[in-house]
């Protein structure tokens, strides 16, 4: 499962600079990644940025999203809006304790059996 995390821990959502996807068009232009909480990511141009990107085709627009899923899906740099670095990491589910515990080493005499002196550290 997918998760959006920063060093504190997860967050709902992350930003990338569509610099990454085309350089000149896309400079400063922010592209949202939403966790949303089932190992499922979201990716969508930030609301301040659709008045600049409707001179650009519907066909476009999801040419460099699914660009920047990818980008994403390879580890490429996000931050939350107030700037800290996060990350996609795979959760695992948690795995369940075994009940075989270890036995504890024999330290002193006393521990050892009668027969079992031989195997004492000198």
């Amino acid at each position: 499962m997918k998760r959006l995390v920063t060093i504190t821990g997860p967050v709902a959502a992350a930003q990338m600079d569509g610099y990454l996807i085309e350089e000149r068009l896309l400079d400063r232009i922010m592209i949202q990644v939403i966790d949303k909480g089932d190992g499922n990511l979201e990716i969508a141009f930030d609301e301040r940025d659709q008045r600049y990107l409707s001179q650009f085709s519907a066909a476009q627009l999801a040419e460099w999203l699914h660009e920047a899923m990818l980008h994403v899906e390879a580890a490429c740099p996000l931050e939350t809006r107030d700037g800290k670095a996060a990350r996609i990491a795979d959760e695992a589910p948690p795995r369940a304790r075994s009940s075989i515990k270890a036995m504890r080493p024999a330290r002193q005499e006393h521990d050892l059996p009668a027969g079992l002196e031989f195997l004492r550290r000198t």
